[in-house]
């Protein structure tokens, strides 16, 4: 007999029905007395403890139905929560949390856990396939973007991020709050503004994203550079460490990408969006900087700039300066507030000209000057006399630090240059260069090819040297070779002893051998001393 779900009928419909059934069966063996006997035996005595036996029945297996379902139910919420399992629908992927790190898995590997601790609990083994469907069910309800990371996996993400790339840990929470929204959706309307250094962090982080996730959109609104179809309310900017480097830091990425991902959604459910945590958890200096277009226009930061660079003087003076030089003192303003060229020079200029008298022949704005001016007078000035540029001489090279020593000295002894205030460093030099003589071949941000200074023959200097570096051979050595490093040592010494300005750096000293001795060199770094003694250079 089957366990049928009861019908809602009432006392009186069955009364009907159970008559009705009987009158039927009396009539249709009236005339049978052993089948009429035998209903009547069926009835009255056996009908009473056939349903006595089928209620027990049935109340027994409502109570294991109960019981199980219950066990179910509460093995479910153990096993789900001793196994941290998450689904993302994007990409049709599972994943674990071990309360460490976010790992992917696969379905297969979560179905052979689960049956396997369904099998040690032994109570669910008849209902294990139902209980495996309900859990994958459930597992699949659970948005891995729900997860609640723990202390110790924040605090590695935030490791990965600061101080390497930001400079405070709020400026890496912001930045997981922002990666935060993008993929929760959120705030798709904002920018933000970046240093061209973070180009690589971020095509990596979307390519983690891609493949974890399903999403290959994560880092769509993090920009580069200003567009001027970008309404400044909608921007926001974000600032990182200057000396960052990406390939030092990649494997780490890769290895901690999806924690980064899952980290950066819990920021994100956690402090609404990345405006909110600026208002709520940002300090001052952050928020002041993430909102600064927000809370500005064109104009007003055109006045500040003008306020801070430029005096206005009387016609009398005839002061003037050309626009490279103004565009260039724009830049190192943007540059000091670490602002990225948030507007085009063509606009620029136009509001300048509105404000200024600007004199179309000259290319020039007139009756204006700036204390930021002489360092790159100075410095154009110092390039024109002394410095040669041969693109046929390929053996000319001057490195960036180099540069800034023979400045500096000249601008010290030469009495026509103007000494400027502002501390004259490699990386202003290197900005004036790129501006003003973009020309130039400049490898690495270091060494700038085809170019030789009059006020330093490097090459004169160290053959000048090597009288001195053979008697120290002849002094101090005894076996028949001798590395580069010691040669260079002797260099450095005879330019501490002849008071020499500028020595050249053991990278160019080492070249210079190679293609004047090239005969005398062995073992890639080592001289042959008899030949190099010999030999009149």
């Amino acid at each position: 007999m089957s366990d049928e779900e009861p019908t809602h009928i009432t006392i009186k419909e069955i009364q009907d029905k159970c008559f009705s059934a009987i009158q039927e069966l009396c009539e249709k063996y009236k005339d049978d007395q052993y089948m009429l006997q035998r209903l009547n035996t069926r009835v009255v005595n056996y009908l009473a403890n056939e349903l006595a036996y089928d209620n027990k029945r049935h109340e027994r297996n409502q109570n294991r139905n109960t019981y199980l379902t219950t066990e179910k139910d509460v093995f479910i919420q153990v096993f789900l929560n001793q196994n941290k399992y998450y689904y993302v629908n994007a990409n049709n992927s599972f994943f674990q949390y071990n309360n460490k790190n976010y790992i992917i898995v696969k379905e297969d590997d979560i179905i052979h856990n689960l049956l396997s601790t369904i099998s040690k609990n032994r109570v669910l083994l008849d209902w294990k396939h139902k209980t495996k469907k309900r859990v994958i069910s459930l597992i699949k309800e659970r948005s891995l973007f729900s997860s609640i990371p723990e202390t110790e996996t924040i605090q590695n993400v935030l490791n990965v991020l600061y101080p390497s790339i930001f400079e405070t840990k709020s400026q890496a929470k912001y930045f997981l709050t922002i990666l935060g929204d993008n993929i929760l959706k959120k705030n798709q309307q904002l920018i933000f503004l970046v240093s061209p250094l973070m180009k690589q962090l971020l095509n990596e982080i979307d390519l983690i994203s891609s493949i974890c996730i399903g999403s290959a959109n994560t880092t769509n609104n993090f920009m580069t550079k200003y567009h001027e179809n970008h309404t400044y309310n909608n921007c926001r900017l974000l600032k990182i460490n200057d000396k960052f480097s990406f390939d030092f830091w990649k494997n780490i990425i890769q290895k901690k990408g999806l924690d980064l991902l899952c980290v950066a959604a819990h920021y994100s459910s956690r402090y609404e969006n990345s405006d909110k945590f600026l208002e709520t958890k940002a300090d001052e200096d952050l928020k002041k900087y993430a909102f600064f277009l927000k809370n500005i226009s064109q104009k007003e930061i055109i006045n500040q700039f003008c306020n801070k660079c430029l005096q206005t003087v009387p016609e009398s003076n005839k002061s003037c300066i050309e626009w490279k030089n103004l565009h260039f003192i724009w830049k190192q303003y943007l540059g000091e507030l670490s602002l990225p060229n948030i507007i085009y020079s063509a606009a620029l200029k136009l509001i300048l000209r509105e404000q200024y008298q600007y004199d179309e022949e000259t290319d020039s704005f007139i009756n204006i000057t700036s204390k930021y001016l002489p360092i790159e007078r100075d410095f154009i000035n110092f390039w024109e006399k002394n410095i040669t540029v041969n693109s046929e001489n390929s053996e000319m090279e001057l490195e960036l630090d180099e540069l800034c020593a023979i400045f500096k000295y000249w601008n010290k002894t030469n009495n026509e240059a103007v000494l400027s205030n502002k501390s004259i460093n490699e990386d202003y030099i290197l900005k004036i260069l790129k501006h003003f003589f973009s020309n130039i071949e400049i490898i690495d941000n270091k060494y700038l090819l085809n170019v030789s200074c009059k006020l330093w023959n490097k090459k004169d200097t160290i053959i000048a040297s090597f009288d001195f570096i053979k008697n120290q051979i002849n002094e101090n050595h005894k076996l028949p070779l001798i590395s580069f490093d010691d040669v260079y040592k002797y260099y450095c010494q005879y330019c501490n002893a002849n008071a020499h300005k500028f020595i050249v750096s053991k990278n160019y000293f080492e070249k210079f051998l190679c293609t004047q001795i090239e005969e005398f060199i062995v073992f890639n770094k080592f001289i042959k001393i008899d030949l190099f003694l010999e030999n009149k250079l």
